[in-house]
């Protein structure tokens, strides 16, 4: 059993490159872009999820996700990255500030502002 726990825990801290990570438009697969908006809600944001494009998606509990694709990102975030904001409100808005770091070593890569946030609605196919 000590061996099977073992297992269990290094399968958990294995940086996330070693598994498949989907690319954007496999993450997009099935949904349809709206109006970009300027802030969305912090505390609805369910998880996000980084591209090597310098792309974020944010992954709400209800409602659209939204992809922001942050244009003094690029080269500096990538799938691997960690994020952090701070931000004075409840909502994450344009030109607010991301630390990005390596979420192993916590070493910092830098930092860029976030830009439009393009909210990604499922396709419902019933009502094609």
């Amino acid at each position: 059993m000590r061996i099977v726990t073992t297992s269990l825990l290094l399968a958990t801290l294995v940086p996330a490159p070693l598994f498949a990570h989907p690319t954007i438009e496999q993450a997009l697969e099935g949904r349809t872009a709206g109006a970009p908006r300027s802030c969305i809600p912090e505390p609805q944001i369910d998880s996000t999820q980084t591209f090597d494009s310098g792309a974020i998606l944010y992954r709400m509990k209800s409602g659209p996700d939204y992809l922001d694709t942050p244009p003094d990102c690029r080269g500096t975030l990538r799938r691997d990255s960690a994020i952090a904001s701070r931000t004075p409100s409840t909502s994450l808005c344009r030109g607010d500030i991301l630390q990005v770091f390596d979420p192993l070593t916590h070493t910092g890569y830098g930092s860029c502002a976030l830009g439009d946030f393009v909210p990604y609605a499922r396709v419902n196919p019933s009502r094609r």
